[in-house]
Order: C-alpha cells, then sequence, then structure tokens
C-alpha cells in the first residue's frame, strides 16, 4: 500500500502539470536530473544496485542518489533500509550486524561503496546519503571518505542527509557539498542549515515554494526538489529554477530532456 507521503507527492506532481510553468520549454536548459535510487522499478534492475546505476550513466542522467551504510566490520555498502526484509525478504539481516562477507554470501546484489566508486564515478555525479551517525559510529566518516579519496567534492560527489548533524561528522569536507534533505519538516531544515553553513537544501517541491526557494538561492545555497515524476512538474521545477530535481523516473524524464533537445535549433542531428 502507498504510503501517505507517496500519495501526497503523486497529488502534488499532478496539481502541478496545471500549474504557471508547466509547459516551459526544455531545450537549450541544463536540467540536472538526480536518480533516487537509480534506474528502478517494473522491468527496471532494483533499486541502489550497480546495475539501477548503470543504466542512468548510459541515458545521461546527470547524477544517482543512494545510501551508504556500514557493515559489523566497517565496509560502506549501498543499502536504504537498515535491514534486507522490505527487498529481499531478510529481516534478520541487518546491514549493521553483519559482515560484508556474510551480506555477499547472503544477498550478493548489494554494493559496496568502494565499488560504486570504481565503476561509475566520473561517469555520474554521486548524491551520497548518510544513513549513519558519527556520533553512534565514529568511524563512519573515515571508512566513507577513503572510499571517495580520488574525487572531487562538490565536483563529483555530495554528501546528504535528513539530519544535519550527521554530516558534521566530515569537517574536511566543503560546506558547499553539504546537502540537508527535508520532508515534513523544511522550516526546521533551512534553519539548522543557515546555523551549521551548509552549502544546499534538498526537499519536496511543494513544500519548497518559489519565495523560499529564491531566498535560499540569494543566501548561496543550491536547491534540490523532488520527487518529480511527470513531464509537466518537470517543466515547472526547471521554470521555478531549481538547482536539481530528484525523480524516480530519470530515464522517462532524460529521454524528453534529449528529445527536446535534439530539435533545438542549430543542434547538430
Amino acid at each position: 500500500m502507498p504510503s501517505l507521503s507517496s500519495l501526497l507527492n503523486s497529488l502534488a506532481n499532478s496539481l502541478w502539470t496545471l500549474a504557471p510553468g508547466s509547459r516551459t520549454s526544455l531545450r537549450g536548459r541544463e536540467v540536472q536530473l538526480v536518480a533516487h535510487r537509480g534506474a528502478h522499478g517494473p522491468g527496471l534492475p532494483q533499486e541502489n544496485t550497480l546495475a539501477a546505476f548503470a543504466l542512468c550513466a548510459r541515458a545521461g542522467v546527470w547524477a544517482v542518489e543512494t545510501d551508504v551504510r556500514l557493515t559489523a566490520d566497517g565496509h560502506p555498502v549501498i543499502y536504504h533500509d537498515p535491514h534486507c526484509g522490505r527487498l529481499h525478504a531478510r529481516p534478520d539481516l541487518v546491514i549493521a550486524e553483519c559482515t560484508l562477507a556474510r551480506l555477499r554470501t547472503e544477498v550478493p546484489a548489494i554494493p559496496t561503496l568502494a565499488e560504486l566508486v570504481h565503476h561509475l564515478a566520473g561517469h555520474v555525479h554521486l548524491m551520497l546519503e548518510l544513513k549513519e551517525s558519527w556520533r553512534q559510529r565514529p568511524e563512519y566518516p573515515t571508512r566513507v571518505l577513503s572510499c571517495l579519496a580520488d574525487l572531487q567534492p562538490v565536483r563529483d560527489f555530495h554528501l546528504l542527509s535528513l539530519v544535519p548533524d550527521h554530516l558534521e561528522g566530515f569537517p574536511t569536507v566543503p560546506r558547499a557539498a553539504c546537502v540537508d534533505v527535508a520532508w515534513m519538516n523544511t522550516r526546521r531544515i533551512i534553519a539548522e542549515n543557515a546555523a551549521l553553513g551548509h552549502g544546499a537544501v534538498a526537499g519536496s517541491f511543494a513544500l519548497l515554494g518559489r519565495r523560499r526557494l529564491r531566498q535560499l538561492q540569494a543566501s548561496g545555497r543550491r536547491v534540490g526538489t523532488g520527487f518529480v515524476s511527470r513531464a509537466g512538474a518537470l517543466r515547472r521545477e526547471v521554470y521555478r529554477g531549481a538547482d536539481w530535481i530528484f525523480t524516480d523516473h530519470a530515464l522517462m524524464l532524460q529521454a524528453l530532456i534529449d528529445s527536446e533537445n535534439a530539435q533545438a535549433p542549430g543542434k547538430a542531428a
């Protein structure tokens, strides 16, 4: 059964197709789509797998968003939930309680952060959501950053978190590469973002109104909005000037962007 947040997001997407700017042309626009957990869904790979991310890279999607957890023996792996119940019917497999070797045996499709960087860094931007706190797992920042040592913050990756304090465990990462994620607590997250000096905010396009978006950008913040699922909603966010647009339908929306740009005057066939 869809969650309340999913139902509200679906309704907002429908309403956005009727709003001002929903017919904005995408021609000549630099639209930075962020594929939420890669390209996944019916007929596509499972979320947060190398196959899901590779599809996005091949399609020309600007970025993929994914989630980073630590195994019991300190290996950063790519997985959203704390355990493997939802996707693999194995709620007994708690990521933080399993060694990497056991995860490899039980659920081989779960990639490590090192594998993600090896295969896809430089081909697609990485939006890495921190799912754990450095206060509970002091080794977490060091383990994550060791996988990112050859990458440049902002250019190659950003760190995201629903809990702004999680980002404070990474003092060597420029504030510009730190993204605070809001959902139903937009006002509080924006206030914490300002207090901590983090460089960006991401949240629901329905709750980040145009005035708030402009204020954030005027203060030097970048702004990501989501989750966009319809063409009209995409056009609306481009019209509003969102820096990044998060979506669970990256392949469809990227194809729309490419199709319109292929028709742009002066563009080579």
